[in-house]
This record gives structure tokens, sequence and C-alpha cells, in this order.
């Protein structure tokens, strides 16, 4: 049951943001996205299996819907909220969207636990929501280094 649930949800946070009007360029969105994407799955790795504080299943199918989550939802979700942050220049607005991002990523974890997608062993969803908060802080300064190196880039030439 893990994978059509996850199938489903990647396809809807890329729906989602097919369809939010975009305030970022192609180039800003796959390097923020590519970014997630490598601190994602480098997290993923040293907590599942170097550290082994998350077990996760070994059948098919629940890994694929893993791997779904891992590779698209999580990156996706972190350019929604970066498109979110840009719709208005206050502190309280990127604050709010980012703990939204968060409380719906621990959702989502917590829905891998309750499908036995994952088990954690020395590990809570304390630690995840913090991993989350830091990874779209992460995800906020990829596209500010972005957006510097672009202004550099046009204001030499």
């Amino acid at each position: 049951m893990a994978f059509p649930i996850f199938f489903f949800l990647a396809w809807l946070v890329t729906f989602l943001f097919g369809v939010m009007p975009k305030k970022l360029s192609l180039v800003e969105y796959t390097f923020v996205f590519l970014i997630g994407l490598i601190v994602s799955i480098n997290f993923s790795w040293v907590t599942v299996n170097e550290l082994e504080v998350i077990k996760r299943t070994e059948e098919a199918l629940p890994y694929t819907a893993y791997l779904l989550n891992r590779s698209i939802i999580i990156p996706m979700l972190l350019l929604i909220q970066l498109n979110m942050s840009m719709l208005r220049d206050t502190f309280l607005w990127k604050t709010v969207t980012i703990l939204s991002i968060v409380l719906i990523l621990v959702g989502v974890s917590y829905l891998m636990t309750a499908l036995d997608m994952t088990a954690h062993t020395h590990w809570n969803l304390g630690f995840d929501a913090i991993y989350f908060f830091l990874l779209n802080l992460v995800a906020l300064l990829a596209y500010c280094i972005m957006e510097g190196v672009s202004e550099k880039a046009v204001n030499h030439t």
C-alpha cells in the first residue's frame, strides 16, 4: 500500500509545483533542486546505512516508495517552499512557509513509519523536524548563493 500512496504524493507535489506561478528562473530552480537532492540522498545514506538509526524495509515496492520520497517528494517540496517564500518579502511569511513545509515533511515521515517503510531505533520525529528545518534553510541559502552569483555575472558583462 505504500507505493501507490507515495506515487500519488510524488505526482501531487510535482503537479502543485507545475501549476504555481513561478518567481525564479529555471536555472535557479534546478540548482536548488539538485542541492536539495544531494543533501537528502547523503543524509538518508548516513542515517540509514552508516549510523543505522533508521531501519528501512527490504521489500521492493515499499523501498521504491522510500526512494520516491527521498528523491522526488522532498526536493519538490523544497522548491514549493522556496517559491512560496518569494511571494512576499516578510520574515513572518517566510517563517510560516518554512514551518508549514517542515510540518508536511514530518507528516510524510510519520506516514513512512506508519506504513512500515521505516522503523526508528535511535531516532524520532523531532530529529526529522530539525533535519527538515535545516534542509529548508539550505535551500534558501542555495538560492541566495545562486542569486548572488547571477547578479555578479550580469553586472560584469
